[in-house]
């Protein structure tokens, strides 16, 4: 059994203001946040039900063995912390706009807000790419990680959908961390897995 991963959804439902009741709970396959948005994940990963506030539009997944007592369960090749986070209406930002955003992103002030809305806090950007209707940053955590038994690198992608902006985010564990295109690749098929749920495309 990996045992970082429960201690990190421990620490998540902590940071987030929540009682874990029980992490051996079972995973949800999905979930549907505000603005009618649903949210699943790729195969082995499942909506943890106690951290995840559907009318707040947050969402975490993570390996479905890490939320079953039973340690036979078999986890997905590569491990992460995935978040969804569903922003108010009318909040879209990015589609049309996606090299301003990117920019922005880059500058002192986009840092600073990555660091705000980050559970690792304060950050620095080492990447940012972008494509249709999404841009993707790549970050280190610049002190300790806000979740133990993470590691300090993330990647987060913005998008807009159903009207809302969206933020997806894939962070490893520091006992198995994945590499920089490993986790980018995670982030691409949590994309790529939204706007199929959600009959979104990239435009």
């Amino acid at each position: 059994m990996r045992w970082g991963l429960p201690a990190a959804l421990a620490m998540i439902a902590a940071l987030a203001g929540c009682e874990p009741v029980s992490l051996t709970a079972p995973g949800e396959p999905s979930v549907r946040l505000v603005g009618d948005v649903l949210v699943g994940g790729p195969a082995g990963y499942c909506v943890d039900p106690v951290v995840t506030r559907p009318r707040q539009g947050f969402a975490l997944l993570a390996a479905c063995a890490a939320m079953t007592a039973d340690e036979t369960d078999t986890y997905p090749g590569d491990i992460a912390l995935i978040t969804v986070t569903v922003g108010d209406a009318g909040s879209a930002v990015v589609a049309g706009q996606e090299e301003d955003f990117k920019t922005f992103l880059e500058t002192p002030q986009g840092a600073a807000l990555l660091s705000a809305s980050a559970i690792g806090g304060p950050v620095a950007v080492r990447q940012t790419q972008t494509d249709a209707n999404a841009v993707a940053v790549y970050t280190e955590d610049v002190g300790p990680p806000g979740v133990k038994g993470t590691q300090t690198q993330a990647w987060r992608l913005f998008t807009d959908m159903r009207g809302r902006l969206v933020t997806i985010s894939v962070r490893g564990l520091s006992e198995d961390p994945l590499s920089q295109s490993t986790s980018r690749a995670l982030l691409t098929q949590m994309l790529a897995i939204l706007r199929r749920a959600n009959d979104e495309t990239a435009t």
